[in-house]
């Protein structure tokens, strides 16, 4: 079976979206049922040229694709599809902004809807477009991946169209670390991901000054894309204001790994997720973690994680509640649990059957 698939999530620097899709695709690599094509913009990150020494062949676009050469971009996957003629198309990246052509199934995976149900935070001209465009590749798409069964509630609702389709939710793949760092306790608190207002950074900075007003002795450390204003305005106001606060901007699997090992408390308080891959990531170093009461984390990862009221009129005081007293004895053999169900090779086949299902 050939497989085409969009890969310019992880042409550069791979976010969430372009790590799922490398975590499976070395799964999908290891099966002779298939031959892998991947089409990307650029070829910059150490994870598509691992692919291509895998043994996938790679074909670039030749430049980074901003949003409005989204367009041109798609029209570019569409002549090498007509050159490859795969058996299936896959879009890992949410939309597919025109109809494609050819003898193909087209499979799109959809990570979330929090340009229609946090439309505040992304902006109105994305979430206009969001809309537009996702409603056309659910018409479109023959089959539809979830990232979780949360993810799959919340495409129904607001494209009912959706439950026609064959679909399967896929989860992420978590793969165990074979060199782990030492683990040790640095005395900080640890946020690793986008930095944006729907991650809640902005509730975690004011929770944070409210813990040091109280007397909170422990660091807080931020890592991730800093794409979003606010935010960024947000967090040089604290920095200038506590030297308790560092920002280390994007960084590798590598020094993450590191920082999860080094930190007294993972914190992930993200107002909607559609998985949430670091509170699972950073369950392989035994740290405690705190998050918001979503329903996504009852599905994730169960009761082993310390919470907080995400939604309630006292928010940050909440937060910096859960900080002052997290439970640091954490449930290893419940951590493990978690993370068994989300192996690489229970994941890999489960994708490999739906894919050879499409012939």
């Amino acid at each position: 079976m050939k497989i085409a698939i969009d890969a310019r999530t992880l042409g550069s620097k791979p976010s969430g979206i372009g790590m799922y899709l490398f975590d499976f695709l070395k799964e999908l690599v290891k099966y002779k049922e298939f031959d892998i094509c991947l089409i990307t913009d650029v070829t910059k990150s150490e994870y598509i040229k691992s692919c291509s020494k895998m043994g996938m062949k790679i074909i670039a676009y030749g430049k980074p694709v901003k949003t409005y050469e989204v367009f041109s971009y798609f029209g570019f996957i569409q002549k090498q599809l007509n050159i490859i003629k795969p058996d299936v198309f896959w879009e890992v990246n949410n939309l597919i902004p025109r109809k494609l052509k050819g003898k193909f199934k087209t499979v799109v995976t959809i990570h979330d809807m929090f340009p229609i149900t946090h439309a505040g935070d992304v902006g109105r001209v994305y979430g206009m477009y969001f809309k537009h465009f996702m409603k056309s590749t659910v018409s479109h798409a023959d089959c539809i991946l979830y990232n979780s069964m949360e993810t799959k509630k919340q495409t129904v609702r607001f494209y009912p169209e959706a439950k026609t389709k064959k679909s399967m939710v896929t989860h992420i793949i978590v793969d165990r670390i074979k060199n782990v760092p030492e683990i040790r306790d640095d005395g900080y608190f640890l946020y690793v991901g986008n930095m944006e207002k729907r991650k809640g950074v902005d509730i975690l900075l004011a929770a944070y000054a409210l813990y040091k007003k109280r007397g909170g002795e422990k660091n807080l450390l931020l890592a991730g894309k800093l794409n979003d204003k606010y935010i960024r305005n947000q967090v040089y106001r604290a920095m200038q204001l506590s030297r308790d606060i560092e920002y280390m901007n994007y960084v590798s699997q590598k020094k993450k790994n590191e920082l999860y090992a080094h930190c007294s408390c993972f914190i992930f308080p993200s107002k909607a997720e559609g998985f949430g891959m670091p509170v699972v990531e950073v369950m392989q170093f035994n740290k405690p973690v705190i998050v918001g009461d979503l329903s996504i984390y009852d599905e994730i990862v169960g009761d082993c994680v310390n919470r907080f009221n995400i939604s309630g009129e006292y928010t940050v005081e909440a937060l910096s509640d859960a900080m002052e007293n997290y439970n640091a004895n954490v449930d290893v053999a419940s951590y493990n649990r978690v993370l068994d169900s989300y192996a690489p090779e229970v994941l890999g086949e489960k994708l490999k059957k739906f894919f050879l299902s499409l012939r």
